[in-house]
This record gives structure tokens, C-alpha cells and sequence, in this order.
């Protein structure tokens, strides 16, 4: 056993204002089929052995990932962690876990439980222990009262378990190093490696950045410390050499043989993003892969001198119960309609997601219920409602990152009454949202960073 994975759970730390969990975790003990046993990590044998089996089956870092998840993730408890033990041997066959966000959507805050961890030995596949696991993960994450499920996995695998894609996930821009332009009157800055100290600051940044999105991760104190001390994530404050200021922070590798590729950033000023991207360029040349949100100051800077846009993938979502996932956007709803011709608006409205139907009710401009219809009959001569929908473009929908009119050119069984269907697109228009979940470890900070606080430009 690697002396990185055998680390110490430390004691519950305090909540910090609303990142407080307030979860009531329980611990698993489910027996299954062929004397194998579901439970959740309960000593600190387990979590060396949880951690050990990723280490063996998927990757160094990932075993590392969860040995520092299992160690000092502020808001995960033992209970998030589940494997299959086979009794006959002791041995470790199959596990997930589930980690814990809040998100904000519109100014609605959101708990968002991420499945992560899905892995199974080779001897064992094929006998539906991840199935049962996700089954077993869905009904806690509902009894905990979470909003929606994410994961970043396997190409169209997750469907089957009622996930639907929304969200970019890895997007970033591409700027070709010969782009940047070459100043002598070039802002000097320096870069150097982060520390616990920089929390307050980074805090700032972060929120100037995120903040001007709909939709984004929320990012409390204590998980700053975590990525900075358990997870070595490599990030970097950027400094003006006369002044010593920091002008914001950068996140990514500096490597001379892989080139420059920032995967987090915060520059409020447009002169500090362009005096990164000059110092970048002295680092790296080739290409400057710039990560995204698309309106950071960064990329909008990139995007200035010629950068194109390179797409990753997208995040998988599931909502956990729609009436209630419904009703807790009553607030932002209530707030576009306010500001809009449908100010007062009192209606009863149907949304047939057919295999289901919902009946949003509306009183005076708010939504005061969500009930369940059962089936709604969408064949031909039938009303079927007012919007229908399927349930992967529903939910691309509420997340704002497709509009009513782009999402019924890719799914042609989308329909709204006509005289309606200007008022769906005031309840969900076109949003800003990206959704950046860092929590893998890293092996050395300082090399990703190639610290050089001593050479400014």
C-alpha cells in the first residue's frame, strides 16, 4: 500500500455559511447474489482497500484521487463511498462514489450529487454490480434530497440509467502561440505557485469570474484548501513584478514538450490576460489551449487575437424527482416572467415529456405547483399539452444551454401550441451556464506549474 493512500479521515470540519452539509448519511450493508455484500467504506481498512482496488484497475491517480477523497474532501463522508465485497474472499470487487456540489442556475441554488469512482474487476463484469450500485446510488441521492445527478463517463453508456447530455465539459479555445503579439510595453508578471494564504483572494477571483455566468460550480473556502493541500492542484497566482499585486490566478501546465493548456482561469483585467498570454507564449509556442467558461476575460482576450473554439464533451444529467427539481426553479421563473409580457400570468400549463406529463400551475406570476399527470395521450387527433418535449432535450432545456427552437430542430418530436410557444421561451431562454468540477489529484504542483516567480517577463 502506497504511504500517499494511507491517510487519516480527519473529524467533521464546520460548515462554512451555506456550503454547510447538513446531509444525513447512512451507512450501506446490502447483501446480493453469489455471497457478495454492497456496503459503504466504514473503516480505515476500507478506504486503503477502496482505494487500492482504483489504484490496481483503473490508474495510479485515481486510486491517489480517492485515498485524498477518502482523507479530506471537506463535505464527503465514508457513507459516499460504495463497493461490492465478495465475502468468500474479502476481496474488493466494484465500486462508485458519490460527491457531493452546489451549483447555482439563475440564482437558484442547486445540490448536485456526482457519480464517479464506476469501476469493476475484470473477473466480475457482466453480472450487473454497476447496475445495482447506480440503482443503490440513486435512492440515496433522492432520500438526501439532491436536485440532479452528473457524471462525466463512458460515450452513451449512462442513457440507459436516464442521463442526458447538457453542458460543455472540457470546452476551450485554441490560440496559436504567433498570434499573441510581442510588446516591450508588456504588463511584467510572474507566476508562482498558489498557497492556503492566497484562499481569500482566489475566493474573489473565482466568484468575479463565475458570478457573470447563469449557470456554475460553487466553490466554498475549505474545498480551496482541499485542492490546494490534499489534491495539489496547479494553481498559479499572477502577479505584477513592480507592484506585487496579485491580478488574478491560472490553473493548468507549463510544460515546454506539452505546450501551454490552462484549464481554470480568473484575470478580471484584459491587460492582465494579454500579459499571461505574452508570457505563455514565451513558455510554450505551438498552440495555447485556453479552457473555458467562454466569457472569461481570457478567452474573450483570446478570442480577440484569433483563438477558435475546440468543443470537448458534454456533462450527463438526471434529475432526480422533476415536480420538485420543478418547483425549486419557481423563484427564477417567477422572476423572467415578472420582467417580461407575461408579468402576472395565471395559467394551468402542460408539459408532456411523454412517458410522463407534469401540470405546472400558475398564480399571479408565481409557480405555486407541480403535479404529476401520468401518461398523456400525444397521439394523433389528441391534445397531448402545451409542450412536448422528450426528457434529454427537457432537461437541456432547464439548464439553458439550448433554446426552444434549437432543441426542435435536433429533436423533431419537440412541440409547443403556437400561442404559447413565445412564452416557453421566456420561462427558459438561451443561458450562459458552464459547470467546471475539479477534485482529481495531482502528483507535483510545482512541476505542473514550472514555477518561476524569480523570472518575470
Amino acid at each position: 500500500m502506497s504511504e500517499k493512500m494511507r491517510e487519516v479521515k480527519p473529524p467533521t470540519p464546520p460548515g462554512e455559511s451555506q456550503f454547510a452539509d447538513l446531509r444525513q448519511t447512512t451507512p450501506t450493508h446490502m447483501a446480493l447474489d453469489d455471497g457478495l455484500l454492497l456496503r459503504s467504506v466504514q473503516s480505515q481498512e476500507d478506504a486503503e482497500r477502496y482505494a487500492a482496488f482504483n489504484a490496481d484497475y483503473v490508474s495510479a491517480i485515481q486510486g491517489l484521487t480517492c485515498a485524498k477523497l477518502l482523507a479530506h474532501h471537506p463535505t464527503m463522508r465514508w457513507d459516499d463511498f460504495f463497493f461490492v465485497e465478495d465475502q468468500k474472499s474479502g476481496a474488493v470487487v466494484s465500486t462508485i462514489c458519490l460527491i457531493p456540489w452546489r451549483c447555482r442556475l439563475g440564482g437558484v441554488e442547486l445540490q448536485v450529487a456526482m457519480l464517479e469512482m464506476v469501476v469493476t474487476h475484470p473477473a466480475y463484469r457482466h453480472r450487473g454490480l454497476v447496475r445495482k450500485q447506480i440503482e443503490h446510488f440513486h435512492n440515496v441521492v433522492a432520500a438526501q434530497g439532491f436536485d440532479l445527478c452528473i457524471i462525466e463517463g463512458i460515450d452513451y453508456y449512462y442513457r440507459q440509467y436516464g442521463y442526458a447530455y447538457a453542458a460543455d465539459h472540457w470546452a476551450s479555445d485554441g490560440l496559436a502561440a504567433a498570434r499573441v503579439p510581442e510588446s516591450a510595453e508588456a504588463l511584467p508578471i510572474r507566476l508562482r505557485a498558489a498557497t492556503v494564504a492566497d484562499v481569500p483572494q482566489l475566493d474573489d477571483f473565482y466568484r468575479q469570474t463565475m458570478s457573470q455566468l447563469d449557470g456554475w460550480t460553487m466553490r466554498a473556502p475549505a474545498y480551496w484548501r482541499y485542492l490546494l493541500e490534499a489534491a495539489a492542484y496547479p494553481v498559479a497566482m499572477v502577479e505584477d513584478v513592480a507592484s506585487g499585486a496579485a491580478l488574478g490566478y491560472v490553473v493548468g501546465e507549463f510544460r515546454e514538450e506539452k505546450g501551454v493548456h490552462i484549464f481554470e482561469s480568473s484575470l478580471p483585467s484584459a491587460a492582465a490576460a494579454l500579459a499571461l498570454l505574452q508570457w505563455c507564449k514565451t513558455r510554450g509556442g505551438g498552440e495555447l489551449t485556453l479552457g473555458w467558461p467562454a466569457e472569461s476575460i481570457l478567452v474573450q482576450v483570446g478570442r480577440s487575437l484569433g483563438s477558435s473554439k475546440r468543443f470537448g464533451d458534454q456533462w450527463l444529467w438526471r434529475v432526480v424527482d422533476w415536480p420538485r427539481f420543478l418547483q425549486k426553479l419557481a423563484p427564477l421563473l417567477a422572476a423572467r416572467l415578472a420582467d417580461s409580457a407575461y408579468a402576472g400570468l395565471t395559467a394551468e400549463l402542460t408539459i408532456n415529456l411523454y412517458c410522463q406529463g407534469y401540470l405546472l400551475r400558475f398564480v399571479a406570476g408565481e409557480l405555486t405547483a407541480v403535479e404529476p399527470l401520468g401518461f398523456v395521450d400525444a397521439s394523433m387527433g389528441a391534445d397531448g399539452g402545451d409542450l412536448l418535449i422528450p426528457p434529454d432535450a427537457f432537461v437541456r432545456l432547464l439548464l439553458g444551454f439550448r433554446s426552444l427552437d434549437e432543441l426542435t430542430d435536433a429533436w423533431p418530436d419537440t412541440g409547443a401550441r403556437r400561442t404559447l410557444r413565445h412564452l416557453w421561451q421566456v420561462l427558459w431562454p438561451r443561458q450562459d451556464v458552464y459547470f467546471w468540477k475539479p477534485y482529481m489529484a495531482y502528483r507535483d504542483q510545482a512541476r505542473m506549474l514550472r514555477d518561476e516567480s524569480s523570472e518575470p517577463t
